[in-house]
Order: C-alpha cells, then structure tokens, then sequence
C-alpha cells in the first residue's frame, strides 16, 4: 500500500469510527455501467476521474463524512441474474464487497443504485427488452431489488438517471454541432426524462414500502450546460463519443448531483477542484452547487412528496451560512496548533492515526490552542462538534 494509500485508508477508518450526529456514511453498491463507471478511457487519466465514485469520496472526504463503493458492469436483465459478483475497485476509494470470500448479506451495504440502459427509451419501460423475453427494465429493476432486500434491510434504493445516446443528434462525425446539441439537451430533459418518471412511478407502485428514489443526472447535466455556463466548455471536453461517454467533467458534474442526492445536503464548498477540471466548471463552483441543489428539491412527485430525498432537506444546515468556520493553522506543525474558530458550545476531540482519543475540549476549558507535544508524528484528526446545531467538522493536521 502506498504512503498516499496509507493517509486515506486512515482517514476512512478514523470516520467510520468515531460517528457522527447526522447520516455521514454511504457504502454503496452499484448495479451499473459505463456512464457510472467508465474505464478505460478514451484519454488516461491520472486514477479513476471517468467514474462517479472517484469524484463521490473526494467531496465526502471534504465535508468530514465516509463514502465506499463496489458495483458490478452491466444491464438490467443481467443484473436481475442474482446474486452480483464485485467487479469495480478503485485506487483511493475503500472498497465494500469481497463477493469470491463473503456473501453480500457481510458487507454492510447501505446504499444500492441501479442504472438501465440510455438506449431503452423508444418503447415503454413496461415493454419487454427485444434481446430478454420476458424481462422489463421495471421487472428486473423489482428483481433486483427485491433480492437485495432479502440480504440486508434499512437499504437506501436510487435510481441513476443516466443521459440518452449522442448517435441521433449528429450528422456525420462527433461532436455535434450546436443545434443538434441543443436538440439533445432538449430531449434528455423531455422524453428522456418523461420514461425515468413512468418507470421510477411504476417501481414505487409495485415496492412502495422499499421506498426508491431517483438522481435526474442526464438532465440537471443537460439544463446546468446551457443556462448556467453558457456553453463556453467545448464538447470534447465533456463527452469523448457519442455513446456518450464522458471525460473527468461530466463524471464530476454527475458526482457532484449524486453526492447532494445521497448525503442529502449541498456539496462541500471549500472542495478544491482539480486541474482536470474544465475551467469553467472551476470558476463556476458556488454556482453549480446552488443550481443543482435547487433542481433536485424540484425534482418531486405529483402529491409534492421528493423523488430525490429520503429526509426533510428543508431542515439540512447551509455550511457556508453558520458561521461555523474552523481554520487550523499551521498545519502541518511540530508541536502547537492555533484554533480560529467560533467554537462555544463545541466539544473538540482529538484522535491519532488509529482512531484512539488522545484529548478532549470542552468549549468552557478551549484555550483557541491544541499542543501535541510528546505526541509521535503523523496525521491526527480534530473533531468539532457543535452540541445544539448537531454541526460536525472534521479537520486533518500533520504533526512533524
């Protein structure tokens, strides 16, 4: 194992064990395909950037909570054919399921999202697939899930709506041109959309008590493109084919709707975003949280009720309103760490690389300092803890 490897395995067992007051922890399984996880690339890339996981435990790791994922590459019909094996491992994200040495009833998982296929959308979702007699993309969405109910219980079911097929909407060579591009978008966010709903309302009927929910990936993507950034990102940025599969920026972007899906709250908004990143997306950031957090509140059933969201988000805390910001500085340092902080009615923990508590802080006896003198050094975490907002912070320093 890497030293890099080393750092965040660390920092992914110091979350799982020392809790959170609210949900932090996603072990997900996915149930998907190329435009979850799309590996090889057309262009390589530094790790897995052309996956959604890749980017989902960056943003976790940036806002103190643990994500950890598996999945197994396919389609529905053959994703019906139970039980799954584990297919995808990841260099920096932990992994869930050993499926040659557990059963998945071991594993712990929390969350399972499940994709059909973007080239299914010209006859209806109750329809049989042409190549699987006998199997719908609903029958084998209830097969599936009705399977991993029996393996584990409390599961967290979403729906990936993924973005249809370029091939249509180009007339010779890719990329299209910008009114067939246009014509796409207008799709995915149309007729596109209108078969996720008719097979999410037909999935939540026959298992209402699984209670599913949906991600509408393709079109907040296919909205946030042309109204937020104006079209200034040239096609080839974002897509590589006209399957489509994308480039690091539209797994970001799909990641990024994901993650405020999942975890039920806008995305960190100090997360640094990579080079890799197509600019505008960069200078953007801010604004492309709000956009998305804004669609996805939207995103309800007839009745008002979410599609997206399993808990109230009307009551989730905007970080960057509280106040609640917490500087360490310097950091990495050999001994003494100043505290900026507003930090009354805080409890301050500290732990070292192993999880075990070495201080505590109460915030009548916090001198705005944390000494680690006589400690080893290494990674250490402070804990923040606002005990009437239920607020927790997570920061990592490095002792030299």
């Amino acid at each position: 194992m890497t030293h890099l490897q080393n750092i965040l395995f660390t920092i992914f067992f110091l979350s799982t064990t020392i809790g959170f007051s609210q949900i932090d922890d996603s072990r997900m399984f996915i149930f998907g395909h190329s435009l979850l996880d799309h590996r090889p690339p057309l262009i390589p890339t530094p790790s897995n950037e052309t996956t959604v996981p890749h980017w989902m435990f960056l943003l976790a790791q940036e806002a103190g909570k643990t994500y950890a994922a598996g999945g197994q590459y396919g389609f529905l019909p053959g994703h019906a054919r139970t039980p799954p094996i584990s297919q995808w491992g990841y260099d920096i994200v932990p992994g869930v399921w050993e499926s040659d040495t557990e059963p998945f009833s071991a594993a712990d998982i929390s969350t399972v999202v499940m994709t059909a296929g973007n080239f299914m959308q010209w006859q209806a979702p109750d329809l049989e697939y042409p190549t699987d007699p006998g199997v719908t993309p609903i029958s084998a969405t209830i097969n599936i899930m009705d399977w991993v109910a029996t393996q584990e219980s409390d599961i967290r079911y979403y729906i990936y709506e993924n973005w249809p097929d370029m091939a249509p909407y180009i007339n010779g060579d890719f990329p299209p041109t910008a009114s067939g591009f246009a014509d796409y978008n207008n799709y995915t966010r149309g007729e596109f959309n209108d078969w996720w709903i008719q097979y999410h309302d037909a999935v939540l009927a026959a298992r209402p008590d699984l209670e599913v929910r949906m991600i509408p990936v393709g079109p907040i993507i296919s909205k946030l493109l042309p109204e937020l950034l104006s079209s200034q990102i040239p096609l080839t940025e974002l897509y590589e084919d006209d399957a489509p599969h994308g480039r690091p920026t539209i797994y970001f972007l799909a990641a990024l709707t994901t993650y405020m899906a999942v975890y039920e709250e806008k995305a960190p908004a100090n997360f640094v975003l990579p080079n890799l990143i197509h600019q505008e997306v960069r200078n953007n950031y801010s604004a492309i949280i709000d956009f998305i957090w804004n669609e996805l509140k939207a995103f309800n059933l007839s009745n008002g009720d979410s599609r997206v969201f399993y808990g109230n988000v009307s009551s989730v805390t905007d970080s960057k309103s509280t106040g609640y910001d917490i500087n360490v500085l310097p950091n990495p340092s050999s001994d003494i760490f100043e505290i900026s902080c507003d930090c009354d009615e805080t409890t301050i923990v500290v732990f070292d690389a192993f999880g075990k508590e070495i201080d505590r802080f109460e915030s009548g006896d916090f001198s705005n300092t944390i000494d680690l003198k006589g400690q080893p050094s290494g990674l250490y975490i402070f804990r923040f803890e606002n005990f009437r907002s239920g607020e927790v912070v997570l920061k990592r320093v490095v002792k030299d």
